[in-house]
């Protein structure tokens, strides 16, 4: 196995350790709360203008104005999934669907994510390593994490495990199969699209809960992160 496989099989790893204690991270309280959170959508919301949409668009020789209407569609069936299961989910007769629905769903979304990283690091291993920062924090600090799962609607050890091995199972499938250029496309622009929703809808704070300064502070912190990388890549 050779110095890429590992490192992308190894980012999956470690995906799947946040996933699994995702329900066990605590953020402060009070404003150090929304501080993080503020910093965290500034790196994120950075990465997907700067770095991920740029890169698919150009990319996505076969795609080209439809990359958006991909992006659209990942965006529409994040918010649809979540609004069905969020308001259902007070209904006992529905617990055990609702389990079946959201457990399906969020291993699928990061059996994508798991293809995708493992693209990434076949472009670079840097380029690997920017696309699973943004997907870190999400796992980390979003409530559409998989502690979500585990909190208001349980389940049991075995699925747990199991999603949280969804990304290191994306990677191998990606390593064992030839997964075709438009596909990949096709998963990157569905993935865009939940990012900007989750980072729309988790990761900025409203009214005057936001810390303007912290999330200017993670765009800052991202540009010159991503300046930096692209000097080493030419």
């Amino acid at each position: 196995m050779n110095t890429i496989n590992i490192f992308a099989l190894s980012l999956g790893i470690i995906l799947g350790i946040i996933h699994f204690y995702s329900e066990k991270l605590k953020l402060p309280d009070g404003a150090n709360r929304y501080r993080v959170i503020s910093f965290a959508a500034g790196i994120s919301i950075a990465y997907l203008f700067l770095n991920l949409l740029p890169h698919t668009y150009a990319a996505a020789d076969h795609l080209k104005n439809f990359v958006f209407v991909f992006l659209l569609l990942g965006f529409v069936l994040f918010h649809l999934a979540e609004k069905f299961i969020y308001k259902h989910a007070d209904q006992k007769k529905l617990a055990r669907e609702l389990k079946e629905v959201h457990s399906i769903s969020f291993f699928f979304y990061y059996f994508m994510i798991g293809i995708v990283l493992y693209d990434k690091v076949l472009t670079s291993q840097l380029e690997g390593i920017l696309f699973f920062i943004p997907i870190g924090l999400h796992a980390s600090l979003s409530t559409a994490s998989l502690s979500q799962i585990h909190g208001d609607i349980r389940e049991g050890f075995g699925t747990k495990i199991l999603l949280s091995l969804s990304t290191i199972l994306g990677v191998i499938f990606a390593l064992l199969v030839s997964v075709p250029n438009i596909l990949d496309n096709i998963l990157v622009s569905m993935i865009a699209g939940i990012l900007l929703y989750i980072i729309v809808k988790e990761f900025l704070p409203e009214k005057e809960k936001g810390q303007p300064m912290f999330f200017l502070s993670g765009i800052l912190v991202f540009i010159g992160f991503y300046i930096l990388i692209e000097s080493i890549l030419m």
